[in-house]
């Protein structure tokens, strides 16, 4: 089942991380929130996609609880009449906000493990949108994954040095995991420009562009990208 999906088209899989992504954070409902979560996390297993980067998004949405938890906490506490019901306010909207946070980056992890680069522009080119217009959404999609590699290059780099990855648990920690990666995207952006100049990438569409074929696999994804709507919004 994961083949067919995979050999979807990458607009077809784009549509489902997208209303995925959007339909959590419209849901306030934890259950529901948990299901589509497990969802991701089995295609990711089922398709053998399962690996330290998506381990790495978890341990972001983990890294974020002691900031988060205070802005919760404090909110919950000015709406609620005591205490007591401020802790349990705020814990249960903390909650929700990092299940809505790990539906969108493992539905934009699924999304570039099953799709390479090339299908990518290919497909956006087979709507004839205007070249710089898909260069910027392939990059846009790309920026997570890209972003979340290099963090774990260089925690395996810093490691090495004598870093303890643990430290990360610290918010204040991650200046030596975040200059190195702010610097190497800088630069891996400086260089896409340069390469993107220098092969004379115009903003015109395509004098040919490719046909959008459809399949089995673009019929399931955007039959769930419907159906997940369809799904009650209870609290």
């Amino acid at each position: 089942m994961t083949a067919v999906l995979r050999r979807a088209s990458a607009l077809s899989k784009c549509a489902f991380a997208v209303s995925l992504s959007v339909y959590a954070f419209a849901c306030p409902d934890w259950r529901i929130l948990v299901g589509v979560n497990l969802l991701l996390a089995g295609l990711l297993v089922a398709s053998r996609q399962f690996d330290r980067i998506v381990w790495l998004a978890l341990g972001v949405c983990v890294a974020s609880l002691p900031t988060l938890g205070v802005l919760f906490l404090l909110g919950g506490v000015e709406k609620a009449a005591t205490w007591r019901e401020g802790l349990v306010l705020g814990l249960s909207w903390l909650a929700v906000f990092e299940l809505r946070l790990l539906v969108m980056l493992l539905a934009d992890i699924l999304v570039v493990k099953w799709t390479t680069f090339s299908d990518l522009l290919l497909s956006l080119r087979a709507l004839r949108l205007p070249g710089k217009l898909v260069l910027f959404c392939s990059a846009l999609v790309t920026l997570l994954p890209s972003v979340f590699s290099l963090a774990a290059h260089v925690v395996e780099v810093q490691r090495c040095r004598g870093f303890d990855p643990k430290r990360l648990r610290n918010p204040k920690n991650f200046l030596p995991l975040f200059i190195p990666v702010f610097l190497a995207q800088l630069r891996r952006s400086t260089d896409l420009a340069l390469s993107l100049e220098l092969r004379g990438i115009s903003g015109a569409p395509p004098a040919r562009a490719s046909r959008l074929t459809l399949g089995a696999g673009d019929a399931v994804l955007l039959a769930a990208a419907v159906a997940v709507w369809l799904l009650p919004f209870g609290a």
